[in-house]
């Protein structure tokens, strides 16, 4: 339920597999450096994966993220319980925020399954590899062509911790993004509350939250996520919105933020 209070080697090939290799390379020593917001950390898979297809999500202003069919060519069902995504290209690596339809993810032998991918950084057109990694080592690196702006999201983790005297908040260009957990004391069972916030000067046209719980999944008796919303909203207003109920097994949870301003 979702709440309201307002609004024979070829020198191209071979020249080809060079550039991979030292991305391969690069992005390695980068996950290393940073850490990982795309990992779900579980059980890790088993088997080798491959990138199928590459289908950008589409909302009412442009792109707010891909989904990634992938396809298990062994013949034994793959458990997918860690993944991590990358998009590289134009001199960038780009770090992602994977969601996962159900959890783990079985994909049966030569099957296929889906990921939501959401890039953490904003995604000019041009040409890029979407590579998919898990931690049993089987790894995949798809080229794609982006021919419109994809936007780009902000990720808040949230803990028993973060209450309504201390919320986790982050921010982009556009606005800031806060989010708490209100316990409900007769059921046991938890509130997440978040919030929009425009800058000065800035007017939302499109304002997306999502929900997901320990697991990356969405949590099992909250409806209306994600929670979309196409009413402009300028500074100083607000859009405060919540979540309920979030069983505290589902804990930590993350809340993806998209924005988009006119």
């Amino acid at each position: 339920m979702l709440g309201m209070l307002s609004k024979g080697i070829s020198p191209v090939i071979a020249a080809t597999l060079l550039i991979l290799m030292s991305i391969t390379i690069g992005v390695v020593l980068y996950v290393f450096s940073l850490g990982f917001a795309g990992s779900v950390n579980e059980v890790p898979d088993t088997g080798i994966l491959v990138i199928e297809e590459v289908i950008p999500r589409k909302c009412r202003e442009g792109i707010v993220g891909f989904d990634v069919i992938l396809s298990n060519p062994s013949g034994i069902p793959v458990k997918v319980g860690n993944l991590t995504a990358l998009i590289i290209g134009n001199n960038k690596v780009i770090r992602t925020i994977l969601v996962m339809t159900e959890y783990p993810l079985t994909i049966p032998a030569g099957g296929a399954g889906k990921v939501i991918m959401y890039p953490l950084d904003s995604v000019p057109p041009g040409n890029y590899y979407v590579k998919i990694s898990g931690l049993g080592g089987g790894e995949s690196i798809k080229p794609i062509k982006v021919t419109s702006k994809v936007w780009a999201s902000r990720v808040i983790l949230l803990t028993l911790n973060n209450n309504a005297s201390n919320p986790a908040t982050t921010e982009d260009d556009k606005a800031w993004y806060s989010a708490y957990i209100e316990l409900n004391q007769a059921t046991g069972l938890y509130l997440i509350w978040f919030n929009f916030t425009p800058k000065p000067g800035v007017t939302l046209t499109y304002r997306r939250a999502e929900l997901l719980n320990a697991n990356n999944n969405y949590p099992i008796w909250v409806g209306n996520n994600p929670y979309e919303s196409v009413t402009p909203l300028s500074y100083p207003e607000q859009d405060i919105q919540y979540w309920t109920p979030v069983q505290g097994s589902e804990l930590p949870v993350k809340v993806v933020f998209t924005s988009i301003a006119g």
